[in-house]
């Protein structure tokens, strides 16, 4: 991956992920992120369009920063059962939004993970991705 594009990554407090529907349509919303180790990693409801559209495509877009900043394809997808991440990401969360988190979010998040009302979502991008065997 581009080196500016990782230091945007590093930086940005937002992105803007498209989804696609099976039907092709896209949607695209703001979402917090973590970058880490060449993925993306962030939280949602496991019952929002965006999170159902992962589960059954997994094709995303990638506007970093803003809805025109750099961008990127990737592949996205449900990671259950992992404690490690899902604390790494509260942490990494809590140095970058740092009112927002410990205040109020931080709880939510970690409640929703533990009920398994929210699932944390990773997002490879297409040029980390391996080719897929013919």
């Amino acid at each position: 991956m581009d080196p500016a594009l990782i230091k945007a990554l590093q930086a940005a407090r937002y992105m803007y992920l498209t989804t696609y529907s099976r039907a092709g349509r896209r949607g695209t919303v703001p979402v917090w992120l973590w970058y880490h180790d060449g993925v993306i990693c962030f939280t949602t409801q496991r019952s929002s369009l965006k999170a159902r559209r992962i589960r059954n495509i997994g094709r995303v877009t990638v506007h970093v920063g803003t809805k025109d900043g750099p961008s990127f394809e990737g592949h996205a997808e449900w990671v259950d059962e992992r404690p490690d991440l899902e604390e790494a990401l509260l942490r990494a969360y809590r140095r970058k939004y740092r009112i927002m988190v410990p205040l109020w979010m931080g709880r939510r998040i970690r409640k929703g993970l533990a009920r398994k009302t929210s699932v944390l979502i990773r997002i490879t991008p297409a040029s980390l991705q391996p080719p897929l065997s013919s």
